[in-house]
């Protein structure tokens, strides 16, 4: 059985067709893969604002949920081994500092820094990392254009050169990532 980490932080981009692709994988792959979410406590907040609170449970039943930055205690399972993959999508601006900056008191901060201590990579995809606005959407669906500040691109530049870490630049990229790996664990 492949076993995936999920983290959400408190970030809307793309949050929806993350649950999508969870949903997908575990159709095609369902005999197969084993999806775990763990959200920050604004991972939570942000799930619930953009209304897919009742989407992702029904999507995924293992959900847990920040109460301490230990617990749920999911550092041990990460450096034994116990999974096969740590995605982390999206991952909001005040997690990308903290990751940067090597600051681990949220639960997904602390899986990603002792997960990396233990050997585990963390594959993250930060929502603001493009030298332009991006666009999104408001819980009710209507567009919202967000400048990316100097600070998130400064971030964005230690993090490619931090040992651990694996920088998903698109999207896109992610659902393959998680097949290749999937494929090389059958």
């Amino acid at each position: 059985m492949f076993k995936l980490l999920w983290g959400i932080t408190g970030a809307g981009y793309f949050l929806k067709e993350s649950i999508d692709l969870m949903k997908e994988l575990q159709e095609r792959y369902k005999d197969i893969i084993s999806i775990t979410v763990v959200l920050s406590k604004e991972g939570a907040v942000v799930v619930k604002w953009y209304k897919q609170w009742l989407y992702l449970t029904s999507v995924i039943k293992n959900v847990k949920v920040e109460k301490t930055p230990n617990n749920p205690f999911l550092v041990g399972p990460l450096q034994l081994g116990k999974y096969d993959l740590f995605l982390t999508c999206p991952v909001s601006a005040n997690s990308l500092a903290k990751i940067a900056h090597g600051i681990a008191d949220s639960l997904i901060t602390n899986c990603i820094a002792q997960g990396i201590k233990g050997g585990m990579p963390a594959y993250i995809f930060p929502t603001d990392q493009l030298d332009e606005s991006i666009v999104t959407s408001r819980p009710n669906g209507s567009p919202l254009t967000l400048k990316i500040r100097d600070i998130e691109l400064e971030n964005i530049k230690k993090l490619k050169k931090m040992d651990g870490i694996i920088l998903i630049s698109n999207y896109s990229d992610i659902k393959n990532i998680i097949v290749q790996k999937i494929n090389k664990s059958i």
